[in-house]
């Protein structure tokens, strides 16, 4: 995928997952008088539900993030529905980081941890290169060790995101009185939703883009300590 194609993606799914709900929660459930409210929800999920959908079925690929993401999606819209407690909206916040970060860690118990295997990729860095100059000073192993050890590092940025996220959600998703109607209280139910949505993409995102400056340091930093050649140089021109 070329670079000009994956901003253009990211900026697609900033609009339909991010945006869009947004937008349509806060300004929707005022329409349609007292189905307002659910109109609004079921709209607004429909854009990062299909979006998520065609991009599957265009693209014939889906990560596990994407994934978690479209269970993410679902679930808000049940809890909604079904009028669950604030609790649940912060475990399910907490859940998703959680789970990207626990299936991270779990890279680090095979031969490439998830830092490894971005510098693997052929594609984009000379690999023979790297291994070409381990070998010859017969530092792989340890090599590895530092790689495995930025791998636990970046992980750490999602077990913070989950904590991050499940105190944001917990004050911002509050219970609602139960003696107002229910159209009511599904339209404070979405403004906490569209409330959420872009301050936990924020608190997700910004800790990861500060972790992921220091990945790319620190990657730099172990292949030219262990090879002798700097990131870019090893990086492929084309």
């Amino acid at each position: 995928m070329t670079a000009k194609k994956s901003n253009k993606n990211s900026l697609y799914e900033l609009i339909f997952n991010i945006v869009l709900p947004v937008i349509l929660l806060s300004k929707l459930s005022d329409k349609f008088g007292d189905k307002g409210p659910l109109i609004a929800l079921c709209v607004a999920l429909s854009f990062p539900i299909g979006y998520f959908l065609w991009d599957w079925i265009s693209s014939k690929h889906v990560s596990i993030i994407s994934i978690l993401g479209f269970v993410n999606i679902l679930l808000t819209g049940c809890f909604a529905l079904f009028e669950l407690n604030s609790f649940w909206f912060a475990v399910k916040e907490a859940s998703i980081p959680l789970a990207i970060g626990i299936g991270i860690v779990s890279t680090v118990f095979t031969a490439k941890p998830l830092v490894k295997r971005f510098l693997s990729n052929r594609d984009i860095i000379n690999v023979d290169l790297i291994e070409e100059q381990l070998l010859d000073a017969d530092v792989s192993a340890k090599f590895d060790r530092e790689l495995k050890i930025l791998t636990l590092y970046f992980a750490s940025t999602f077990l913070a995101s989950a904590i991050l996220n499940f105190i944001v959600t917990t004050n911002i998703v509050i219970e609602i009185p139960p003696e107002i109607t229910d159209a009511a209280r599904l339209k404070i139910r979405n403004e906490q939703i569209a409330d959420l949505t872009w301050k936990s993409y924020i608190v997700i995102l910004a800790p990861s883009m500060v972790m992921l400056s220091f990945i790319m340091w620190r990657a730099n930093f172990i292949i030219k300590k262990y090879t002798g050649l700097s990131l870019d140089k090893l990086i492929i021109q084309k």
